[in-house]
């Protein structure tokens, strides 16, 4: 976070420390100040002001503490378990409801874990009251992720990484009311920062995969497609089992491409025939398989797709592969595969669940008939015409809530065409909601294909807030007629800006256009 000042709010009913804070500080730096709220103070005027600050509010609360006697009431019969589930339900509910008055920003919600109970040591490992927790969890579930600015944890998975005795700490329960040790508190914060990264979209974008030994076993060109590696059982499940994983990846978001040293005709012949292949041609956004180099066909490959370098992760079994890559093209992300460490490597990602996958398939297909744009690029001398023979429909309209996830997943993915302004689903609900404030989507179809919600626009007062257009949409001259859209309707004397690394083009195009215009940083 280089430092910059990050607010997060803690609402729980233990204690926490002495661990959480350094482990926080150590993901996100020094920057981040992290504020305890007790969780049956939460209404009270001084921790009020600290939740509407705050960037992010984390909800920790333990079952134990909440619900000492829960077990024996069960036992008892004190308390139908029906109305427990109720009463645990409304008591989030309020919780929740209080929490929405008091902040816009995101929620981080750690479900409950029953590992603390001993009964299992006498009763044995049978679910403790037909998983009540469990049900418990799933109530929650079901309620909470119905709202984009809640995020759940699995505290129990967190727990099932490091293991039940590792755990908890019996001493500084007792002791201060802190029942879980240094390396559960260490794994929750690494999580936390994932969730953090993922909100922002700081994640790769782009999986470049090499084919020999790392989608199927065994060499192609050598071996013969019939004697490949692939299915599932005995040597080929692995493979199997990776190319489901990747499937996995393309539905949340991430461009694959293959970069393999092969007769196209034989890599060509593996997606279509094989009948073990997961993975088919139309999960992949472009092919470059030759006998060229790989850091040179991996370029080729970023200009295609027109992302940066740094945008991309390289998996490749051949070490040799791995070393050239790295060596020439630095800014790539490069893991030599190996079957039992691959999965970890590849947590440079960093995914929203609630992608859309019809958003995925037109940004494929946008892919797939690139190559056809350049056939009939080729055709003009003047690329006037070809823009003209394209044939390019835009669709500009103050959007609507339907669009918002696919609005901010844009604004945090786009570095190139974007005054850098990022929002979360929340933050644009509020922005619409709440402000004067004109949110725009912009829609692209051409002869190919449709390209579907490719670009956003905000206008508050006479500033500009937010320009964002997709990079698969660029080299189409869209940008210059969002730009238009602007000036017909807008007197901008304002331009909100923030530095991408990659964005001083359209800087410069923004002040072109809005010539008496201020750059204010954002």
């Amino acid at each position: 976070m280089n430092g910059e000042r990050f607010k997060i709010a803690v609402v729980t009913n233990i204690v926490l420390e002495p661990h959480f804070v350094p482990l926080m500080k150590r993901r996100f730096g020094n920057g981040v100040e992290i504020t305890p709220v007790p969780y049956d103070e939460h209404t009270e005027a001084e921790y009020k002001d600290q939740l509407i600050e705050s960037d992010m509010v984390i909800v920790w609360l333990n079952f134990e503490s909440l619900f000492p006697d829960i077990w024996n009431m069960l036992l008892s019969k004190t308390k139908a378990k029906h109305e427990i589930i109720s009463g645990i339900l409304t008591m989030y509910q309020k919780l929740y409801s209080d929490l929405m008055v008091q902040t816009n920003c995101k929620i981080l919600w750690l479900l409950f874990e029953d590992y603390y109970v001993n009964l299992p040591t006498v009763t044995g490992y049978a679910p403790l009251f037909n998983g009540l927790v469990d049900r418990i969890n799933i109530k929650i579930s079901d309620t909470l992720t119905e709202n984009n600015n809640v995020s759940l944890v699995d505290l129990k998975l967190l727990i099932a990484t490091i293991g039940i005795p590792n755990a908890f700490e019996p001493k500084t329960k007792y002791r201060w009311n802190a029942p879980y040790s240094k390396a559960l508190v260490e794994a929750t914060v690494k999580e936390i920062h994932k969730q953090y990264l993922i909100e922002k979209g700081i994640t790769k974008k782009c999986l470049v995969l090499d084919c020999d030994n790392v989608l199927w076993g065994g060499i192609l060109s050598e071996d013969g497609i019939e004697n490949i590696k692939l299915g599932s059982s005995g040597f080929g499940r692995a493979y199997h089992d990776f190319q489901r994983f990747l499937l996995f990846l393309y539905y949340h978001g991430v461009i694959l491409a293959i970069c393999s040293k092969n007769d196209s005709s034989d890599i060509t012949t593996m997606f279509r025939e094989h009948s073990e292949m997961i993975l088919r041609e139309e999960y992949i956004a472009c092919f470059q398989v030759n006998w060229d180099s790989k850091p040179e066909n991996i370029k080729h490959i970023a200009e295609m797709l027109n992302i940066g370098l740094d945008s991309l992760v390289f998996v490749d079994d051949s070490l040799i592969e791995i070393e050239a890559v790295k060596a020439i093209l630095p800014e790539v992300t490069v893991i030599q595969y190996e079957r039992d460490t691959v999965y970890e490597q590849l947590s440079c990602f960093n995914l929203k669940s609630n992608v859309n996958i019809a958003d995925i398939k037109k940004r494929n297909e946008t892919y797939h008939t690139n190559q056809t744009r350049e056939a009939l690029k080729s055709q003009y001398d003047s690329y006037a015409d070809y823009i003209n023979a394209l044939d390019i429909k835009l669709y500009i309209h103050e959007a609507v809530p339907i669009e918002f996830s696919r609005i901010s997943e844009l604004m945090q993915r786009t570095n190139k065409c974007t005054n850098g302004q990022r929002y979360t689903i929340a933050q644009i609900k509020d922005q619409v909601e709440n402000s004067a404030a004109k949110l725009y989507s912009l829609s692209v179809s051409d002869r190919f294909s449709d390209l579907g919600l490719v670009g956003a626009l905000e206008v508050e007062g006479n500033s500009l807030t937010l320009f964002s257009l997709s990079c698969r949409a660029l080299g189409r001259k869209i940008e210059e007629k969002m730009l238009t859209f602007i000036t017909d309707k807008y007197q901008i004397k304002v331009i909100e800006f923030k530095s991408t690394g990659k964005n001083e083009e359209i800087k410069g195009l923004l002040l072109k256009t809005f010539i008496d215009a201020t750059i204010v940083a954002l």
